[in-house]
């Protein structure tokens, strides 16, 4: 994975060059993050911005594809975390992802490599989709040693649009890992989003997330984000984050 980098990139490059621009939609985004951590001593606020580049409806190797790349920056300007990940579909309902996180940059922290199978559907104005993963991990810790692990995950992802304005998204993120070293992990996502324009080019994303961690970093209590824990571009313990997103439909 030590040319992770690299990968998200070219994705993106692929799915946009392998498109016409008529056929595929660009969306931009710009986020800031404050995280609620919990301190030896006290609890504090800890900030992040985030970039986000999203390709929709994207015709590639026979399939129809959503590709997202990210990444975060802290306070100090240091990049924390870049991401990928995709859906490619066959038809209406069944497709693939391909899912991968460098979260390394600062000299520690988890590379991650998953691919799975994708459900989706929607009834009237509710839409669900439905994505278990197989995911493999390099675990770089403080001291620079790398840890190697497997494990699987389950994503599912609930969107419901109440009017032309409002919609909610309720987005659960399992990950169970064979070594009790890192456990099993779950990220609690809502958020809530209003498209600010009658052309729905302009829209504000509000995000509220909880993280409950299962491991050896946590003296196998559910708890906070610990030391160790394969969350990348999040801060050590981390409990709860609200993020504040716009989104500019190209």
């Amino acid at each position: 994975m030590k040319k992770l980098l690299l990968v998200p990139a070219l994705i993106s490059g692929a799915f946009i060059a392998a498109t016409p621009a008529s056929a595929a939609t660009i969306i931009g985004g710009l986020g800031f993050e404050s995280a609620r951590t919990v301190q030896p001593t006290e609890k504090k606020e800890k900030q992040q911005v985030e970039a986000i580049l999203q390709a929709v409806n994207v015709e590639f190797l026979g399939l129809n594809w959503s590709n997202t790349t990210a990444a975060k920056i802290n306070r100090n300007g240091d990049m924390t975390v870049a991401r990928n990940w995709a859906y490619g579909f066959w038809n209406d309902n069944f497709g693939v992802s391909v899912d991968l996180i460098k979260g390394d940059w600062l000299g520690a922290g988890p590379n991650i490599a998953a691919v799975g199978l994708a459900y989706k559907d929607c009834w009237d104005k509710f839409c669900l989709r439905v994505n278990p993963t197989l995911a493999a991990i390099d675990m770089k810790g403080a001291d620079g040693q790398v840890f190697k692990d497997n494990g699987a995950q389950l994503n599912i992802k609930a969107d419901y649009q109440f009017n032309d304005t409002f919609s909610a998204t309720f987005h659960p993120q399992y990950a169970s890992w064979n070594d009790d070293e890192l456990g099993q992990t779950l990220k609690l996502e809502f958020n809530l989003t209003a498209n600010l324009t009658d052309d729905k080019r302009h829209k504000l994303m509000l995000v509220n997330e909880h993280f409950l961690v299962n491991n050896a970093s946590t003296d196998h209590r559910t708890r906070y984000i610990g030391e160790n824990s394969p969350f990348g571009g999040y801060v050590v313990g981390t409990e709860s984050t609200l993020k504040l997103r716009y989104f500019y439909v190209f």
